[in-house]
């Protein structure tokens, strides 16, 4: 069952909304760094206190399971796989953090992920419910049975507002639990995932974003 989870962190990372423009992301953007476990972003101006004995996964994890999400959610749909496909040309992966290393012979490991996906050739994505829209809609259009119990709403990360989409996915015995929260800054939508099964997984979750500071 952990791999599920995995591969659904990851599927949920990869289906950020992109109609394929086939643009490189702007020079200036960078992954980032960590330092002990610290991450710091000098283009969002972006700081995240991840707690110390989590499992980081460098870039080369983290676009293997981008692409392991991409063809579950995608199947056998070459528009969807088309969808993806330009996703990569615009985003950019982060930081994905998982409490266990990704593997591990749990039931439950819960995990965050921040993701940066170019949106200044669509102008009428405003905001960050605007792209959580869209998101939704590619989610919806997948091959996997996804619901949102909650409306979309907003809160405040770091000072900054973000918006938040609930959604789940049940299996026998288990329900994976997910937030995204999306805002807009410079040209980009800057996502946190957020991957949990219990109260208790998306209290710690909830205490990592309390962490996010923007500069």
């Amino acid at each position: 069952m952990n791999m599920i989870r995995t591969v659904l962190v990851l599927f949920i990372t990869t289906m950020m909304f992109s109609m394929g423009c086939g643009q490189n992301t702007e020079d200036e953007i960078d992954f980032g760094t960590f330092k002990d476990s610290i991450y710091q972003n000098e283009y969002f101006g972006l700081v995240v206190d991840l707690p110390r004995n989590w499992s980081v996964q460098n870039q080369e994890a983290q676009q293997r399971l981008m692409e392991m999400g991409g063809k579950m959610v995608a199947g056998d749909d070459k528009n969807l796989k088309a969808v993806f496909k330009a996703a990569e040309m615009t985003s950019v992966n982060l930081f994905a953090a998982f409490k266990l290393p990704v593997g591990s012979p749990v039931s439950s490991n819960p995990n965050i992920m921040c993701v940066a996906e170019r949106v200044s050739h669509m102008p009428g994505i405003k905001k960050g419910t605007d792209y959580l829209f869209h998101s939704k809609r590619i989610l919806e259009s997948g091959q996997m049975q996804v619901t949102f119990p909650k409306e979309m709403s907003t809160e405040f990360i770091g000072g900054q507002e973000f918006g938040v989409m609930h959604a789940e996915m049940s299996y026998p015995g288990i329900t994976i639990r997910q937030k995204f929260y999306a805002a807009i800054m410079k040209g980009y939508a800057l996502a946190f995932i957020v991957s949990f099964t219990t109260d208790e997984e998306e209290s710690i979750l909830q205490d990592i974003l309390k962490t996010v500071v923007f500069k």
